[in-house]
């Protein structure tokens, strides 16, 4: 059995916990117009929150810049986003009082870039009214990446499983960022949800097939609030195809870079064969652009396709030099296959109970244990032996527990049975809101995650 190392911490246990975090740190204040002037700073209270639509969206794991680094610190919570504007998807909440390296500032200076490793690009965007700012007189002007297209989710009946978009989200080809993205969910949108991801993280939404021919689509569940899904089937993670190693064009040429992780694709549309991935910050060489604009013509190796020609949405990159860029015809396109739906997964579990309940209240330093009772909802029995349960990590790299990081099924679990599960633990000694994530792991395969989070007074 592989055993994960303490230092192996999933990102995406890091923004499922601190969701909850957020609720301790907003729920109930008033939020302000994004679009007013921010009032005056109270003196000695803490701040109300800023701009957040919802306290559900998780906080921003972001470096605190060294001493006379280019810095923003946020007045109020506020809202990361993926470009300098509220169109832009939403990243992650950016808390008042914290601390962010600036890395850039939007043209008209009403937006700053913070470093934001998670981020496919590694920045997100703050607006100027909601922070203020030291050491940036020397900051570099960055271009606005494009705003994403709207992704038309298929409404849901009224008993339906269903999601709500709580911000703007991405909807993607899979369930993580390293997936490409259909386009944004708007926030306030509903949407059938058709089966969960294998680690319960992503829904699976039904889409307009004339518009993605896949018919549907994966949206972050933290950026979300679901209805009716207790029973939804798990959907095998679809394959990631390759990535598309990035060329230095010359000097002077058309160029496209990657805003986001791109398909390439063999034409001008969706509808076209992928080829590969192009990552975030990946640039091509520019030969034709689509008679309508919305995509760009690319030089990428022979290897991946014998013409050494492929195309990328434009709504996903950036360009320098292509004024003069001539329309080029795209093949034709494929024939239209009717969507089939998501093939289910034989893996996956729920979480029955759990003690204590998270927000759970401890004197620093108590012992105490956490017991969860996880259901094997698939249709293969958890084989001792085969399978464990593992650790991914804890918010702000603070363990809780006090035993090891791996443990094996004492016994088989099979399809329908329940299995319960305990870890001993001690509260930290400073006040604050901690947490830890597990999950059931066959070899290096997750089968389900789930975790706990405390509070110490």
């Amino acid at each position: 059995m592989n055993k994960i190392k303490r230092n192996q911490i999933s990102v995406i246990f890091v923004v499922t916990i601190v969701i909850t975090l957020v609720l301790s740190a907003c729920g109930g204040a008033e939020t302000p117009d994004p679009t007013a002037p921010p009032p005056a700073a109270p003196t000695e209270t803490a701040p109300p929150p800023g701009p957040t639509p919802d306290p559900s969206i998780p906080v921003a794991v972001i470096p605190t810049p060294a001493p006379g680094d280019p810095a923003a610190i946020a007045n109020y919570n506020t809202i990361i986003f993926s470009g300098p504007g509220e169109d832009y998807v939403v990243y992650a909440t950016f808390l008042g009082a914290q601390t962010a390296q600036v890395v850039g500032k939007s043209e008209n200076s009403q937006w700053w870039a913070i470093s934001v490793p998670v981020s496919p690009e590694g920045k997100g965007w703050v607006s100027a009214s909601w922070v203020t700012v030291a050491n940036t007189d020397n900051v570099a002007v960055l271009p606005a990446p494009p705003v994403p297209p709207t992704t038309d989710l298929v409404p849901p009946g009224p008993d339906d499983p269903q999601v709500i978009s709580i911000a703007n989200v991405y909807v993607r080809t899979g369930p993580g960022t390293s997936y490409p993205a259909y386009g944004i969910a708007p926030a306030g949108v509903s949407g059938h949800v058709l089966g969960k991801s294998e680690d319960g993280s992503w829904w699976v939404v039904r889409l307009n097939p004339e518009n993605v021919g896949a018919g549907y689509g994966w949206v972050d569940a933290q950026y979300t609030q679901a209805t009716n899904v207790a029973e939804v089937q798990t959907i095998q993670n679809p394959e990631q195809h390759s990535e598309i190693p990035p060329q230095a064009p010359p000097s002077g040429v058309p160029v496209a870079t990657a805003a986001d992780y791109v398909n390439v694709r063999t034409g001008p549309g969706v509808n076209y064969t992928t080829l590969g991935v192009a990552a975030p910050g990946a640039s091509a060489e520019v030969s034709g652009q689509s008679a309508d604009g919305a995509w760009w013509q690319v030089n990428i190796p022979t290897v991946y396709t014998p013409t050494g020609l492929g195309w990328v949405s434009a709504s996903y990159v950036t360009t320098q030099n292509t004024e003069n860029v001539p329309i080029v015809e795209g093949p034709a396109p494929p024939q239209t296959v009717p969507p089939a739906p998501p093939p289910p997964s034989s893996e996956g579990c729920l979480l029955v109970s759990q003690d204590p309940v998270d927000g759970t209240v401890f004197g620093a330093g108590t012992s105490f244990n956490t017991n969860w009772v996880l259901q094997n909802s698939g249709s293969e029995g958890w084989v001792s032996g085969e399978y464990d349960i593992a650790f991914v990590g804890a918010v702000n790299n603070i363990y809780l527990h006090q035993g090891a990081d791996l443990y094996d099924l004492a016994s088989t679990v099979e399809p329908g049975s329940t299995y319960a599960f305990t870890v001993p633990m001690i509260a930290p000694f400073d006040p604050g809101t901690y947490g830890e994530q597990w999950q059931v792991v066959r070899g290096n395969q997750s089968v389900c995650q789930f975790y706990v989070y405390i509070k110490v007074e």
